[in-house]
């Protein structure tokens, strides 16, 4: 029986059908593959900033962060943010001065000014792959939720979602991706408010008793209440401490500056000022989503543990936990807010995947190999047919996904990614940190690193089995340093890079 009724199904539509227009209005300016990857740098950074953590929010960060404290606990929250906020000085310093003298399309093209044209292949492939396992699992968990809410098949929703989200993007590029991206933070920032304020009303106006409630249960997953911010016990083998949550940030640091959707949004935001604008409000604006979203968070702690036979529904699938709310509490009205939030949350990670992708596969493969000579307008064309080709591939791995519901979306997204993630900016530091590194050892590097992580960290749905010496939070970090030492050794096995090469890039 379906749970939507006209009104909810007009504000979905409503909201669909405006985003659709925003990407009509932005297809008049596709002229250039600089106006249609990086919005000829005329972007205001805040707009910018809003669009970076819109994108990594997701529905992985919108229905899984609250299904992580509901199963566990809050240290994988506040704390984390701050620590990024604190580390953006350092992401300043190792980025920016490359990527403000560099203004690419693809990132990956440094990597063969600095060695060969191979591991410009080899960085684009890695990030093709990197993007379509989480922007996948992405859709699959919003598929998932919206299956719950809407009674519609988990399958159909995805397949709707994805092809109007491919749809938008396909026409109007990075510019409409970034103000798409604006328009839809607020609308989960909305959402969430929305889900606190009838919780509130819930508790007679008392969020002390929200918060006495949810600190007093203790989760069976952790053994910490539901509300613990921070612990700094030491085991590798431990989730979220203080140290994992450390160490992940200073490796997102020193990483982040080798993502392209990362770096044209730099790029889109226009000066080297800008750009360190654009970094630091970004973790501001996620700062103030979390100050919403993790007391509502414990409101969904606080409810269920005075309702054991609605919890027992949804104790091993804890990414449903918000959508399962929604549905039994939430005014008609108020179902179709939230759950256009978990679609704009949707759509801000697909969207900027899919134009990341079609900017790599463009420039990197298209315009290196296949049509050299095409001019900018053509080249438009086939970055606009190549968006449409990834958003069928992201919709391939979304149904995959369906068949792997044993774990957070969180944790298997990480999972999933750690195996390709540490060659990626492994390349390009080696790269940046040494004149001595040369092909054959960073491609040697890269495979230890991957190795390290598939003994480590297995491939959730393929290889499950694995070493336990640390949790998965460790991994993507420990085998990017992994990466780096073994690439950076390995390279004194062969010549060094020439000297004319190395001036090209050290030059400035």
């Amino acid at each position: 029986m379906l749970k939507f009724d006209p009104l909810d199904y007009a504000v979905i539509v409503g909201y669909l059908l405006s985003v659709l227009v925003l990407g009509l209005y932005f297809s008049r300016r596709q002229n250039s593959l600089q106006e249609y990857f990086h919005a000829s740098g005329t972007v205001p950074w805040w707009a910018v900033g809003i669009s970076i953590v819109a994108t990594g929010l997701s529905p992985i960060s919108y229905l899984a962060g609250p299904g992580w404290i509901f199963l566990k606990d809050s240290r994988n929250s506040l704390v984390s943010c701050l620590l990024g906020l604190a580390l953006v000085p350092l992401t300043a310093a190792v980025w920016i001065p490359l990527w403000s003298r560099l203004r690419v399309l693809s990132i990956y093209e440094y990597l063969e000014l600095r060695f060969h044209p191979l591991m410009r292949l080899l960085g684009a492939f890695l990030f093709l792959m990197l993007t379509t396992t989480w922007v996948g699992t992405a859709l699959s968990t919003a598929g998932l939720g919206f299956e719950k809410v809407t009674g519609f098949s988990a399958i159909g929703c995805i397949v709707v979602i994805a092809v109007l989200g491919t749809a938008y993007t396909m026409l109007g590029g990075l510019r409409a991706v970034i103000w798409t991206d604006v328009a839809q933070f607020f609308v989960f920032m909305v959402g969430y408010g929305a889900i606190l304020v009838v919780l509130l009303k819930m508790f007679h106006w008392q969020p002390l008793e929200i918060y006495r409630i949810a600190s007093e249960t203790i989760s069976s997953e952790t053994g910490h209440p539901h509300t613990r911010l921070i612990s700094f016990e030491w085991s590798t083998t431990v989730e979220a401490t203080f140290w994992v949550l450390l160490f992940s940030r200073v490796m997102y640091a020193i990483s982040c500056g080798a993502d392209q959707r990362e770096v044209q949004r730099w790029h889109a935001s226009g000066s080297r000022r800008a750009m360190v604008k654009s970094i630091f409000s970004s973790f501001v604006w996620l700062l103030l989503f979390l100050l919403i979203s993790v007391p509502a968070s414990w409101g969904f702690v606080a409810f269920y543990s005075q309702h054991p036979e609605l919890k027992a529904t949804i104790q091993n699938v804890p990414d449903q936990v918000l959508p399962d709310f929604v549905v039994r509490n939430l005014p008609h009205a108020f179902r179709s807010l939230i759950m256009a939030g978990v679609l704009a949350a949707l759509m801000s990670s697909f969207d900027s995947a899919l134009n990341s992708m079609s900017s790599v596969a463009v420039n990197d493969v298209v315009r290196r190999y296949l049509a050299p000579r095409a001019t900018e307008r053509r080249l438009v064309l086939i970055a606009k047919a190549l968006t449409a080709v990834f958003g069928i591939v992201v919709i391939g791995f979304a149904l995959w996904q369906l068949r792997h519901e044993d774990q957070t979306a969180q944790e298997k997204m990480t999972k999933l990614v750690n195996v390709f993630i540490a060659p990626i900016p492994s390349l390009f530091l080696l790269g940046m940190l040494s004149k001595r590194t040369n092909t054959p050892g960073v491609l040697i590097g890269a495979i230890g690193g991957i190795t390290f992580a598939i003994v480590f960290n297995g491939i959730p749905g393929i290889l499950e089995k694995q070493l336990d010496w640390f949790n998965w939070m460790w991994i993507a970090g420990l085998a990017t340093i992994v990466n780096i030492i073994i690439g950076y050794l390995a390279s004194y096995l062969f010549a060094p890079p020439s000297p004319e090469k190395l001036e090209k890039i050290f030059q400035n």
